[in-house]
């Protein structure tokens, strides 16, 4: 590539770095100070909700205090003849309430005064008081009354403050009034109470009033601005007393279960700011507990404030679009500079441009020819290069042997020779039953996870996995793949390893509820024919001979002795220098004049796990025909290893042959099926 094209690649990168890092920078300068703004705002919020409760308690209490020093209210409660309360305490309960702009006005009198008095009593509040009258402002829920008369904070809240001014029979000395934010019946209310008095000046109380105003909804839009967009909650402990948010919004319950998570509702009602993100969105917040609210409470009541980032950074999300719309249209002027400039190249490629047309066809045979020393020279012959590799890789499927013919590409065309190899077969358990349950897609998926699991395996091994048959695995160890001998080592490793991620992956799919997959495992080592089958166009590099067929027929035999893995005699010799194994038994397969011992690969040498020597034994004693000891040692062994598969078979053998000898009996064991 000529200088100026690269210069002009240069200016076009550069001009998109600068895009790129004036925007970011941006962002996060305006992120910081939009955060900055936010938490301004939800400081001043906090700040006038508290100072607005603050001064409804304030009003509350002063409006309460003008109320109880009403003469006509004085004189009303000390003459005993007022009996029923009922009309006579509506003018005055009202005038309470209005007075402190509250929702609910509550008067309670002492117990033995209101029963003298025949007061009839609504509900108790603490062992000295009895509510004797109710009244709600236009809309109160009437339902509502006796929830919120009979919850304890109430109770505790007007006792408290009644007990000692009555024990002592005057209030001198005492506060005359009290208010505090409590949660009462699922809701929050400001509380504000007074002593209902008989005489003035001596302060002798006969009962308390008590003022409720919800902070519901309606309360907190009335003490805040909709122009800064700021929601507030109210809450209870884990109840949602009143929130501003708009109903098929966000919900309420998942803002405060957030807050708790990240430990911003404190038990003390601190202020904590904290930052959350629901659906999506982040909000910064801050959650507090008014000054009126006591600590002493187990559900105390407190608020949060929150706002959305994401709408404060909306104006310059719009920005940004405007800028990244402004750099696209010069990046498309850039291009179109930069395409003429390459145009007096484009002859050269158009001919690679044909050429990689025909690849697409399939005719991996296509070259092309450019002359020059140029880099477009280099391309095409990197591109004829490629074509053979595309044409090796068409043939062939497995990397292994990909790798090997693109290092060798005389294996191309190489003829079939012999040599010594070891050949693995593997087959999952009851797959025919496994695969009637399950979806066609679920099967696949989950075979195609078992078999990547296994193949990656393989492939560290250096192993070739010669073909997938439905759920069956065949691959091979030895030339051209590996020369150095160590085949059957390999494939033993791989059996032992292949064992262990199988039981991997039964874990996993237990947890998911699917089928689990149980293998068996076949390794034949001897010698086979290696080379390519098939035509000119298509071809299957794969071994076949006796082996091969052996290592399927001991695949099937674990089926008789309970194991995973077996191999045969020489793949025992090869690795038992390297692999701890137990001879199982010699078996007559189909296909096969002579027995063939088999054995049962434990783990590698280098774990240092040894070989339990009871089944050797059992064995020997087996084919002396001691069949009495053989039960003894095996019916031992079984007691340490009950799962012991070998062994269970051997202890099954010899009782039927301690009962039943046949004669001309040999230990040999004839496999019935392929």
């Amino acid at each position: 590539m000529s200088l100026r094209y690269k210069a002009l690649i240069a200016v076009i990168v550069l001009v998109a770095f600068l895009t790129s890092f004036l925007v970011v920078s941006s962002s996060a300068l305006f992120e910081q100070d939009a955060r900055e703004r936010i938490h301004t705002e939800l400081l001043k919020d906090q700040r006038i909700l508290d100072e607005r409760i603050t001064f409804a308690a304030q009003v509350s209490r002063q409006g309460l205090r003008a109320s109880a020093a009403d003469q006509g209210l004085v004189e009303f409660l000390r003459d005993a003849r007022f009996g029923d309360f009922g009309d006579n305490l509506r003018p005055f309960a009202e005038d309470w309430r209005n007075n402190a702009g509250a929702d609910v006005a509550i008067f309670a009198f002492e117990t033995f005064t209101a029963e003298e008095r025949n007061a009839k009593s609504l509900a108790p509040a603490g062992d000295d008081l009895a509510v004797v009258y109710f009244s709600a402002k236009a809309g109160f829920d009437a339902d509502r009354r006796d929830p919120l008369l009979a919850d304890p904070e109430l109770t505790r809240f007007m006792a408290a403050f009644f007990k000692p001014a009555w024990d002592a029979g005057t209030a001198k000395g005492l506060p005359t009034s009290e208010a505090a934010v409590l949660p009462i019946a699922g809701r929050v209310y400001l509380c504000v109470q007074n002593y209902l008095w008989v005489g003035i000046q001596d302060l002798e109380p006969v009962g308390v009033g008590v003022v409720l105003t919800e902070l519901s909804r309606d309360w907190l839009k009335s003490s805040s601005s909709e122009e800064d967009e700021i929601e507030k909650i109210v809450f209870a402990g884990p109840l949602v007393a009143s929130t501003t948010l708009p109903e098929g919004g966000m919900s309420a319950d998942d803002a405060l279960r957030r807050a708790v998570e990240l430990g911003a509702v404190t038990p003390d009602g601190s202020r904590q700011e904290y930052e959350f993100v629901i659906e999506g969105e982040t909000h910064l917040g801050v959650a507090f507990s008014s000054t009126l609210s006591p600590p002493d409470l187990p559900h105390r009541p407190g608020f949060i404030a929150f706002k959305s980032l994401e709408k404060e950074f909306a104006p310059f999300l719009e920005l940004r679009k405007r800028v990244f719309m402004i750099g696209g249209g010069l990046g498309l002027i850039a291009a179109v500079l930069a395409y003429f400039g390459a145009y007096l190249v484009i002859a050269k490629l158009r001919r690679i441009e044909e050429a990689t047309g025909k690849i697409r066809q399939g005719r991996f045979d296509t070259q092309v020819n450019i002359r020059g020393r140029d880099e477009l020279a280099k391309l095409g012959k990197a591109f004829n290069d490629m074509t053979t590799g595309l044409k090796a890789l068409g043939m062939y499927t497995h990397d292994t042997l990909a790798r090997s013919l693109l290092d060798n590409p005389q294996l191309l065309n190489a003829p079939s020779m012999r040599a010594e190899g070891s050949i693995f077969f593997s087959d999952i358990k009851g797959f025919t039953s496994i695969s009637e349950g399950l979806s066609a897609e679920d099967l696949t998926s989950q075979l195609n996870e078992y078999f990547a699991a296994i193949g990656r395996k393989l492939k560290e091994q250096r192993g070739y996995v010669d073909k997938f048959i439905g759920d069956a695995i065949m691959a091979f160890w030895g030339p051209p793949f590996i020369s150095e001998g160590d085949h059957a080592v390999r494939a033993c490793e791989s059996a032992l390893s292949a064992v262990r991620i199988a039981g991997d992956l039964r874990e996993q799919w237990k947890t998911k509820g699917k089928p689990l997959f149980f293998q068996r495992i076949g390794i034949a080592t001897g010698e086979v024919v290696i080379g390519n089958i098939g035509t000119e166009t298509k071809k299957n590099f794969t071994v076949i001979g006796d082996s091969v067929n052996l290592a399927s027929r001991l695949e099937g035999a674990n089926k008789l002795y309970g194991t995973e893995i077996l191999v045969d005699e020489r793949t025992f010799e090869l690795a038992k220098h390297a692999v701890q194994f137990r001879e199982i038994d010699q078996i007559l397969v189909v296909g096969k004049q002579q027995p063939v011992r088999v054995y049962q690969p434990l783990a590698m040498q280098a774990e240092g796990i040894a070989a339990d020597p009871a089944y050797a034994l059992a064995l020997q004693q087996y084919r002396n025909r001691e069949f009495g000891r053989a039960i003894e040692i095996l019916d031992a062994l079984l007691k340490r290893a009950p799962e012991d598969g070998p062994a269970q078979w051997l202890l099954e053998q010899s009782r039927e042959l301690q009962q039943n000898l046949p004669p001309g009996w040999e230990p040999v064991t004839t496999a019935t099926s392929k």
